[in-house]
């Protein structure tokens, strides 16, 4: 384990399995942060650049590719999205926040389905950690409940895969729990606008 990753305080990654909620909190954490006139960026993985319009189109099925090759593409996406011109790491050095709607966690507990825990790891070992860590828990029952309403689904939305996403996100938690991060875990059956005022009280420091 990497313990000497950098730490980038600015940085608040959202998590959680498919359904979970994490695009809901990102946005309503930004509708937050705008009513208090707090400076920040949202953004999501994977990204809306060219390697991330690649990522979708695996991800639906449209355009399969294999897996490492995925769990490659998504590793070399985060690299845009944090070191391109106007990235993640211009906006936080600007004393900005970022709030991403997931970040390397998902590639290991996704990629680490068909490829080696350890390997997906060391694939996106150079990258940060974020200041923040919030992690959406719920359970797969309730997840596959709200999948089955969006009238699309993507390749790892099977409730079997989903169970294993679930045991992996909380494998990668605990690998990285005292790495220096703040990590706060919320259970995303409450009702949304509580799930949102839990995770302002935990940016209160930052925010």
């Amino acid at each position: 384990m990497n313990s000497n990753r950098e730490l980038w305080q600015r940085l608040v990654a959202v998590e959680g399995i498919d359904g979970a909620g994490t695009t809901t909190l990102t946005r309503n954490l930004g509708e937050s942060l705008t009513r208090t006139g707090i400076p920040f960026i949202t953004g999501c993985e994977p990204t809306e650049g060219h390697i991330g319009r690649i990522i979708r189109k695996a991800l639906s099925g449209e355009k399969p590719v294999q897996p490492k090759t995925l769990a490659m593409l998504f590793a070399a996406d985060r690299r845009e999205h944090l070191y391109s011109p106007g990235g993640i790491r211009d906006i936080v050095d600007s004393e900005k926040i970022y709030i991403t709607d997931r970040y390397f966690f998902s590639s290991l507990a996704y990629q680490s389905l068909d490829a080696e825990w350890d390997w997906v790891y060391r694939l996106n070992n150079e990258y940060p950690l974020p200041g923040y860590l919030i992690y959406l828990g719920l359970p797969v029952e309730e997840a596959q409940k709200r999948i089955s309403t969006r009238g699309e689904s993507e390749i790892f939305d099977k409730e079997e895969l989903q169970h294993r996403v679930s045991a992996s996100y909380l494998k990668s938690i605990k690998a990285f729990r005292n790495q220096g991060m703040n990590i706060l875990e919320l259970d995303s059956r409450e009702e949304v606008g509580a799930v949102c005022e839990a995770a302002l009280e935990f940016l209160h420091e930052l925010i």
